[in-house]
């Protein structure tokens, strides 16, 4: 069964002049976790580059760059303590471990990972001549000032401890109480335990670019050239969003498979499919269920259209939908012709349609400890469905409280997706619309009046 409490994992990164705030800082994370792992079922760790084993001399700066970011992104919260020293650069590299470690954060709130930045300066004399290390922490929380990132100023080491137990407990009580989310995601992400176990317990599979869609002149050099299958930008948004909700639940035990290169124990663990027109496996594996499945796929080919059938649970009959996406780039795209892809491409309005699933592998090829095994497909009819399934788990996770009829339910549900501008703008349930809806929505006349009305 996964656990309900949350592994809550801290990395505390400092220069040498601030040795007894850290020192406080490991203090209070363990106060907390003694106050925190009965009552609220959190788990709190300390983490840092001084708390790892000694390593190598002379190590390369991309091995040490390495071993940081995999620290630094395997923590929830991130805690950044400054004095006047930025850290020291060692003999034969460019950037002290500190502000490898700072970078490595900052990228990762960039890109919209579930992490929380504290940081804390301690208050500095006016000074007019500061020097390099001074000037690097001025320019520092200035520009986590113009970036909106949280910062605080202290005046001495236990006015930073009494800082920072407030933040944590905060920080902590906000993730916990954030806790509608974790609870809808909780019961969305049900996974089955095997006796036995082996890792990863989810195995995340999704399809490569299919060679025969990209028309290449010479189709072997481009899949010689890279080091895994190139991976369909929308199915990456779309792992994206997987991995946020995944980790935002405290479970890590996942990992990410090519349809070429998945484990060959696979029918042991949990399943999540990405694309089910272009991923094979995937359509094998919907076929157990097939007593119970409402949706299909025809599979998509050059000059044909990928349809996708659903059986209305309210009308009792099947419902045929076309994706309007074509419809919606041919419309806009008029005056934009052929040639690279440029940001203009981008700034669009469009429309597709997708299945988010979960079924309950009832085989029992192996005793289990826990459950049944889980298998999850999100799937669009184009791209763009792929990813806005995934968006839907993320964002519209309120929705899915009218699908938990019971622990260990099926879900089956079709989804609308609208994009705008570069990103997915909604997503909502449409699974009880009649067939004149998607008729209608794929009816050149209202696709123009859409767009009109998103500028």
């Amino acid at each position: 069964m996964l656990e309900t409490y949350q592994l809550f994992k801290i990395f505390i990164s400092s220069p040498g002049d601030v040795p007894n705030e850290r020192q406080l800082a490991e203090q209070v994370i363990n106060d907390v976790d003694n106050s925190c792992r009965d009552t609220l079922g959190v788990q709190v760790d300390a983490h840092s580059w001084k708390r790892l084993p000694p390593l190598t001399p002379k190590m390369s700066e991309r091995t040490i760059q390495d071993i940081i970011n995999e620290e630094v992104r395997e923590c929830n919260v991130f805690v950044l303590i400054l004095n006047k020293r930025y850290g020291s650069v060692e003999q034969g590299q460019t950037k002290s471990n500190t502000e490898r470690e700072i970078n490595v954060a900052l990228k990762m709130l960039s890109e919209g990972s579930n992490i929380m930045f504290l940081s804390y300066f301690r208050d500095l004399h006016a000074n007019d001549d500061p020097g390099q290390q001074e000037e690097k922490v001025i320019q520092l929380r200035n520009r986590l000032e113009k970036r909106g990132v949280f910062y605080r100023t202290y005046s001495s080491p236990d006015n930073f401890k009494t800082l920072f137990t407030h933040d944590l407990y905060h920080t902590i009580l906000k993730y916990q109480v954030s806790t509608t989310k974790r609870k809808m995601l909780s019961q969305f992400w049900q996974f089955g335990i095997p006796e036995g176990a082996t890792h990863p317990r989810l195995a995340i599979i999704y399809p490569p670019v299919d060679r025969y869609f990209m028309r290449q002149d010479n189709p072997d050099r481009f899949w010689l050239n890279r080091l895994v299958p190139h991976i369909v930008f929308e199915d990456f948004k779309a792992l994206q969003k997987i991995e946020k909700t995944l980790r935002l639940i405290g479970f890590r035990d996942f990992e990410f498979f090519s349809v070429a290169g998945k484990p060959p124990d696979v029918e042991d663990r949990n399943r999540f499919w990405i694309c089910l027109p272009r991923n094979e496996p995937a359509r094998h594996q919907l076929s157990l269920y097939e007593n119970k499945v409402l949706f299909s796929f025809k599979k998509r080919q050059l000059g044909a259209e990928t349809r996708l059938s659903w059986e209305s649970p309210s009308q009792k009959k099947n419902i045929t939908i076309c994706s309007p996406l074509g419809k919606y780039l041919t419309a806009q795209r008029e005056v934009i012709s052929g040639g690279e892809w440029t940001l203009g491409h981008g700034r669009i309005v469009a429309k597709d349609y997708a299945i988010l699933a979960r079924f309950s592998d009832k085989r029992k090829r192996r005793p289990m400890s826990h459950g049944s095994l889980k298998d999850y497909f999100i799937a669009g009819i184009r791209g763009l469905g792929t990813w806005g399934a995934a968006w839907f788990i993320d964002r519209r996770y309120p929705d899915f409280k009218d699908h938990f009829k019971r622990y260990d339910c099926d879900i089956q549900m079709l989804l609308e997706v609208v994009y705008r501008n570069e990103q997915i703008h909604d997503v909502r349930d449409v699974s009880k619309e009649p067939q004149s809806y998607f008729n209608q929505e794929n009816d050149i006349r209202v696709i123009r009046a859409r767009i009109k009305e998103h500028y």
